[in-house]
């Protein structure tokens, strides 16, 4: 397609046509590392695992049988989950973080004065 576009545009719109098109494929590879980030990190009794995904999002909650029972108040439970939580969310941060770092950005020419 670039080799048609030689014939009517200027040199210039075609590399800056397909520098954006890089760009987008770039972005697109990043995205998809992102959303293929899941962080399960147990909680202090290993009884409760979330699952959160690239953006943070509670995805899958995990409670091992008898779990509920084992607690005396409702209030340790939850800090059991939001523990489970909170360590899970972090990690799917660094994730993230890592595979925005990891990505190679491609050189976009400065358009000419």
């Amino acid at each position: 397609m670039a080799e048609n576009w030689g014939r009517y545009m200027h040199p210039d719109t075609v590399s800056a046509l397909e520098s954006g098109r890089n760009l987008v494929h770039v972005i697109y590879d990043m995205l998809e590392r992102i959303d293929g980030v899941r962080a399960r990190r147990p909680s202090p009794s290993s009884r409760v695992i979330p699952e959160i995904d690239g953006m943070g999002r509670l995805t899958n909650l995990y409670i091992a049988p008898g779990t509920i029972e084992s607690f005396v108040s409702g209030q340790e439970l939850v800090d059991e989950i939001m523990a489970a939580i909170r360590d899970s969310t972090a990690d799917a941060l660094r994730q993230h973080e890592i595979a925005v770092q990891e990505t190679v950005w491609p050189d976009v020419p400065s358009p000419r004065p």
